[in-house]
C-alpha cells in the first residue's frame, strides 16, 4: 500500500483464509490494511498468542484478525491484548468453513476504523448463524397487516395468472 498509513493495521493469523481476503482487497477500505502474518514476518507463525500481540505492537501493526477465538478465554493472552490495547477482530466458530469466516469479516470491516476507542484494547466477536430460510407467503402476510387488508385479498390482487406465467418466456 502506498500513501499515507492507514488508520487500521491488522494482522491476518495464519490460519485465516488469505486468499480470500486477496482476491477482494481491491474492495477493501481505504483506512485499513490487511497482511497475513507470512507477509509481514514468516517469524510471527512460530510465536505464541501472547509474544505474537507483544510483537505485532512493536512492529507498527494495531492488531490480529482471528479465527482463535478461544484466545479470549486465556488470561495470558488477553493481559498481552490489554497491554498493547490491541484490536482483536475473532470469528466464532467458522474456522473450517474459509468462506463463511471471511464473509463475517467482510460484513463488519466498513467503519470499523472510526469505531476504534482510543486508549484501551478493542475486541470484535463476530459470530454468524445459519438461519432457516422463511416462506415468501409470510413477508406478503405482513406487508397485507401493514395494509390492514388479509393476505388472501392481497394475494388475489397481485397473483400471477397462468397467462402471464406463460407468456414470460424467452424464445
Amino acid at each position: 500500500m502506498t500513501g499515507a498509513t492507514p488508520a487500521l493495521r491488522l494482522a491476518l493469523d495464519q490460519n485465516f483464509p488469505t486468499p480470500l481476503i486477496h482476491a477482494v482487497a481491491a474492495y477493501l477500505p481505504p483506512d485499513l490494511e490487511l497482511s497475513s502474518l507470512h507477509e509481514i514476518d514468516l517469524r510471527l507463525t512460530r510465536l505464541d498468542d501472547r509474544a505474537l500481540f507483544l510483537t505485532l505492537h512493536h512492529l507498527g501493526w494495531n492488531g490480529l484478525v482471528t479465527n482463535n477465538y478461544r484466545m479470549l478465554d486465556e488470561p495470558w493472552e488477553l493481559a498481552a491484548i490489554i497491554r498493547t490495547q490491541a484490536v482483536v477482530v475473532a470469528v466464532e466458530g467458522l474456522g473450517h468453513d474459509p468462506l463463511r469466516a471471511v464473509g463475517a469479516l467482510l460484513l463488519d470491516l466498513p467503519g470499523l476504523a472510526n469505531r476504534i476507542r482510543p486508549h484501551r484494547s478493542n475486541v470484535f466477536l463476530l459470530s454468524y448463524r445459519r438461519r432457516p430460510p422463511r416462506n415468501a407467503r409470510e413477508y406478503l402476510k405482513a406487508i397485507a397487516e401493514r395494509q390492514g387488508r388479509t393476505d388472501s385479498d392481497l394475494w388475489e390482487e397481485v397473483l400471477v395468472t397462468a397467462d402471464e406465467f406463460d407468456q414470460a418466456r424467452l424464445d
